[in-house]
């Protein structure tokens, strides 16, 4: 961790590793699974199919693998609100992401998301933040951990001018915050031991290192975009307004980095089978996906069976995604637990 010596940064740096969770659970609903489905162009029948769920193993409809994020992703914001300066006021652009799953999330789960600062480091003007989030359900204990990390302009850096805030919040979405429940000091949860089930995956002898998964091409429109905001809660306008894409010097609205994440692990879990057997997943943003307001941004996903680990039975794949030849991901990796 680099230290500046400003008082931001101690401040900044007495936040680190202090955990914060939500009031209130998260009741996942059935139909909510099968909204976040559609919105990640998921087509898997495990999302749908109760029938399909309980053959592989689920007491009920199994959730997306990054459907935390409708209510993770809110506490995480409300963290970075604490920080000195609120980081998110500065330009902030996600970088990196990475899960671990410890149990599948299905309907009628009700989660609470615990938050803290992982990491933080300030070097020639930049900021480099990384939350973690632990979703943690009522009756089975933890459920999933998370790590996003943001990279903004810092303090001394270039961060949004006044005007382009104004412009924000003359574009946002604006809702009342009078239900809004702040988040509460708690203690870091007790993280389960690693208890693989395979659930619906498919067999181990099946597979062979650097063996290619068939490739999928998917188009995002600004209607994916927008269906995105609204099911997952993302008030970003850069995703939908080219007036402030524009003004964050961008060349038009860009599609959202955990939409295309989210429709990765879908293209994955095709492949394999049954999410639930998925033990982790990470990715780095290498690059934005545009999406011009009248023609489909084309994103090509590929994968590859990169190393077979025989006597656990699991599998590491590597994927990634490019627009137009250009990498959008980069050093990506999923760990399976194949049956």
């Amino acid at each position: 961790m680099t230290s500046s010596g400003t008082e931001r940064t101690q401040a900044i740096e007495t936040m680190i590793g202090k955990v914060y969770t939500t009031q209130d659970y998260y009741e996942v609903g059935r139909e909510k699974i099968r909204e976040f489905a559609h919105a990640l162009h998921d087509d898997n029948p495990v999302h749908w199919d109760e029938a399909k769920s309980a053959e592989a193993g689920h007491d009920r409809l199994l959730a997306p693998l990054t459907i935390v994020v409708l209510d993770g992703t809110k506490a995480q914001a409300q963290l970075f609100e604490m920080i000195p300066g609120n980081p998110l006021k500065s330009g902030v652009l996600q970088v990196e992401q990475r899960f671990i799953f410890h149990k599948p999330v299905t309907a009628g789960d009700r989660l609470k998301s615990d938050v803290s600062l992982d990491s933080y480091k300030s070097a020639a003007g930049a900021d480099l933040f990384t939350g973690k989030t632990v979703i943690r359900d009522l009756d089975k204990g933890v459920m999933q951990e998370s790590w996003t990390t943001l990279a903004g302009p810092g303090e001394t850096g270039d961060g949004l001018t006044d005007e382009f805030e104004r412009m924000v919040d003359d574009v946002m979405f604006s809702p009342t915050a009078s239900h809004v429940l702040p988040l509460v000091p708690a203690e870091a949860a007790e993280i389960p031991d690693d208890e693989p089930r395979a659930f619906g995956a498919i067999p181990f002898d099946s597979l062979s290192e650097g063996q290619e998964i068939p490739s999928r091409t998917q188009r995002f429109t600004r209607g994916d975009l927008v269906n995105y905001v609204g099911v997952a809660g993302d008030p970003n306008p850069i995703h939908h307004s080219d007036e402030l894409a524009a003004a964050a010097k961008l060349d038009t609205v860009v599609a959202q980095g955990m939409l295309t994440l989210g429709t990765a692990a879908g293209y994955l879990s095709d492949f394999v089978g049954d999410p639930a057997a998925f033990r982790e997943l990470s990715a780095r943003f290498s690059s934005a996906v545009y999406v011009p307001p009248t023609e489909a941004a084309v994103v090509e996903y590929t994968a590859k069976i990169k190393t077979l680990y025989p006597e656990t039975k699991r599998g590491l794949i590597t994927f990634g995604a490019t627009v137009n030849g250009k990498r959008v991901f980069g050093k990506c990796t999923a760990l399976v637990q194949f049956s």
